[in-house]
């Protein structure tokens, strides 16, 4: 039985990734059919306020309810202890429902079905369901997770990280949450939420084993978990893989989203973040690919941004992992703490090394060619800060012209004191005129959403 609503993109996965970019594509004018099932096991997530912000301005609005916050981060790693920023907590699987209910209420065509085998053949992508429906669009988006990734993995983490899951019925309690590495090697990110609690570990092979037999006897034995769990009793408990790993973004006319395009480390807490991010990055591919435009520049960007970000997430994850080596040498950090490689998460970027370059960023819902800032640490580019374009300053300030410098940033308006801002952190290079004598100096005072640049800020992005 064929149920064919002559689709251009057919999305296999209403997660965060497949979700977000439903919509994108649908607010671009594109006939979008997302197909999935929810996932019916509980559990909880947490994210951050840009994530949060994220899917509120994607129009996720019901899904981005079901955030329940701001809670301090509390961290204790590598024997230190921190509250470094907020967090919110997302029960699932009432996030992932909510996600789907926001996409059916902006008139986008949701299926749910399970997936029996999506496949690219010809100038079409088709889909063979469960039930026996078939669905066929001109493109196609594998966004099932990170199991729809690893038989395509082309540069994977050299272990296996099996997530060790527990779950339990809590007391009536506030909610919480907190992340700590373990003495033995190992960490736990544990939550609790509307009367569940959750624990999320990973732990040596030999721990895990160990651990498997009587999970209840090994918490009380472990004194940080211990505080956190309390006297609930372990209802369920199951390991979960979670491979490390990028893969090549297009099989066919089928691209990979999310979690599919590229595995990261848990531990980095950006899963959700990450998801929502490739969406953005997914967007201008497609909506380029349905006007006409050439694909093989359109790959080269995706595969390009997926493959920055990536290496990014492996060496944000690498040092997580040196800092708990630091308090506690062994074997569980040693092997984590030296991959992908030695290169800092952040290069230095001095200012004989900045250059503008014609390049491809994201604009609306399309790539075009802009002027970027090129620097070590930002090898694709940057188009603009909180919104302001970034390459005529820089082109100022190389050329010695404090006039046009202070011009630029007057005509910046409000946005002038992220950017002074975001500028200065650059230690080496040259300082920003100051402002005009005597004119309002509102716009170079930070506000709230001055501190933070905008995610369109890279060309990455």
């Amino acid at each position: 039985m064929n149920d064919d609503a002559a689709s251009e993109v057919l999305i296999a996965g209403g997660g965060p990734a497949g979700a977000a970019l439903a919509m994108l594509l649908h607010r671009a004018g594109r006939r979008v059919t997302l197909v999935s099932r929810c996932r019916d096991y509980r559990a909880i997530e947490g994210i951050a306020r840009r994530s949060l912000q994220a899917l509120q301005g994607l129009g996720l609005a019901r899904a981005a309810a079901c955030a329940v916050g701001p809670l301090p981060r509390r961290v204790t790693w590598g024997g230190e202890a921190r509250a470094p920023n907020a967090e919110w907590l997302l029960p699932r699987p009432d996030f992932d429902a909510a996600l789907l209910d926001d996409l059916r209420a902006a008139g986008i065509r949701v299926v749910e079905a399970r997936i029996r085998r999506l496949v690219s053949r010809g100038e079409q992508v088709h889909c063979l369901l469960a039930d026996g429906r078939r669905l066929a669009a001109a493109w196609g988006v594998e966004a099932r997770g990170r199991a729809a990734a690893r038989r395509h993995f082309r540069d994977a983490a050299p272990w296996s990280t099996p997530a060790w899951i527990l779950r339990g019925a809590s007391a009536p309690a506030s909610p919480g949450s907190a992340a700590l590495s373990l003495p033995g090697g190992g960490w736990a990110w544990w939550s609790r939420l509307h009367g569940q609690q959750y624990l999320q570990l990973a732990l040596p092979d030999a721990t895990l084993r160990l651990a498997r037999r009587d999970p209840d006897a090994w918490l009380a034995a472990q004194p940080a978990l211990a505080a956190l769990w309390g006297d609930t009793a372990v209802d369920h408990h199951y390991c979960r893989p979670s491979l490390l790993g990028r893969t090549g973004v297009r099989a066919g006319r089928i691209w990979r989203l999310g979690d599919a395009a590229m595995a990261i480390d848990p531990l980095s807490g950006q899963g959700i973040f990450n998801a929502l991010s490739s969406a953005h990055g997914l967007l201008p591919v497609l909506d380029g690919l349905l006007a006409g435009e050439s694909l093989a520049p359109l790959q080269r960007f995706y595969q390009r941004r997926q493959d920055t970000l990536f290496w990014r997430f492996a060496r944000a994850g690498r040092d997580f992992y040196r800092q708990a080596m630091a308090a506690g040498p062994g074997a569980y950090w040693a092997a984590r703490c030296r991959w992908p490689d030695l290169q800092p998460l952040h290069l230095a970027e001095p200012w004989a090394q900045v250059r503008v370059a014609p390049g491809l960023a994201i604009v609306g819902t399309r790539l075009a060619e802009r002027e970027l800032v090129l620097t070590p640490d930002q090898p694709l580019g940057i188009q603009a800060v909180a919104n302001v374009a970034l390459a005529p300053l820089v082109q100022a300030m190389q050329g010695g012209d404090l006039g046009e410098a202070r011009a630029l940033l007057a005509g910046a308006g409000a946005s002038a004191g992220a950017l002074r801002q975001w500028w200065h952190a650059h230690p080496d290079w040259p300082a920003l005129p100051g402002p005009v004598t005597g004119a309002s100096h509102a716009s170079d005072s930070p506000t709230a959403a001055a501190f933070a640049v905008s995610p369109a800020a890279s060309a990455s992005q």
